[in-house]
């Protein structure tokens, strides 16, 4: 399962950012695991542009 984040650069809204997240599991392993991925994927937010640790 693979999701494109579409987000907007706050300092120059003309340059977009295309972000990927992808979720690696086996056939047998993605029902149980594609509800977690969704649930992430909901959470991802624009940063300060701090390294987080």
């Amino acid at each position: 399962m693979q999701v494109h984040l579409s987000m907007l650069d706050a300092v120059d809204p003309r340059n977009p950012s295309a972000i990927p997240l992808v979720l690696t599991a086996t056939a047998p392993q993605h029902p149980a695991v594609q509800g977690d991925f969704r649930d992430i994927a909901h959470t991802v937010r624009p940063g300060t542009g701090a390294a987080s640790s």
